[in-house]
């Protein structure tokens, strides 16, 4: 992380919370000043509808969310940056088609979060969503990814790939998994003494399964670095 602020979208949230580590972003608060920030939008997917549905199935990640936002580890902004969210959309879901139609591919919370980071001049950004992250590091590689889900060719609209590479760039894309192994680096893990280790690995499983989108060869990678 390169600065004192992160824009988080929905899914690292639900992933951090589902793994029960959210106290992640306590920690980097409490010991570096790190900042989460939230927009409104993120905020009604994550806290306030699960909280209205019969079902329950998001309630207990809703209520350790928003139990963050009332401690201030997590702020909610409002800022109105609807103009930016509507053109970062707008490009993002015209660079692929299928058929001759657009695919959509960004919806509104990880947008927002977009566009308010570039309204703060925030860099890094926390989304475990996979095309989302996927669209801003490496928007090419999602070609043969659609292909494959769609079944049929995909065409891109270079100009819109271009436009929207100028919208994100300079941006960081941090995922839970990163910030966990930060954690660890950072001494997170270490009250678990001599099962540091081992607690660090199983919170990178847990995140995947919960969400993030990282491979299993990916967390080896990270487990060989312990």
């Amino acid at each position: 992380m390169k600065d004192k602020y992160l824009l988080c979208d929905s899914s690292t949230l639900i992933s951090l919370t589902g793994s029960c580590l959210e106290g992640l972003l306590y920690f980097f608060k409490d010991k570096y000043g790190v900042r989460t920030l939230i927009p409104r939008s993120v905020q009604r997917e994550t806290v306030d509808t699960p909280l209205s549905l019969a079902t329950k199935e998001y309630c207990f990640s809703a209520i350790r969310i928003k139990e963050m936002i009332n401690d201030k580890v997590v702020e909610v902004v409002d800022q109105d940056v609807s103009a930016e969210t509507k053109k970062i959309m707008d490009t993002a879901n015209k660079v692929f088609y299928a058929h001759g139609s657009p695919i959509t591919l960004m919806h509104l919370g990880e947008t927002e979060m977009i566009a308010l980071a570039r309204k703060l001049e925030v860099n890094s950004i926390l989304i475990d969503e996979r095309t989302t992250r996927i669209l801003i590091d490496d928007p090419t590689s999602l070609t043969q990814h659609l292909q494959d889900e769609f079944r049929t060719s995909i065409m891109v609209n270079r100009q819109s790939l271009a436009q929207l590479a100028d919208l994100v760039r300079g941006m960081e894309v941090i995922r839970s998994t990163e910030v966990a192994f930060l954690g660890y680096e950072k001494g997170f893990f270490d009250h678990f003494d001599d099962l540091k280790k081992q607690a660090t690995e199983a919170g990178l499983y847990k995140l995947k399964y919960a969400g993030c989108a990282i491979s299993f060869k990916e967390i080896e990678e990270y487990v060989g670095r312990l």
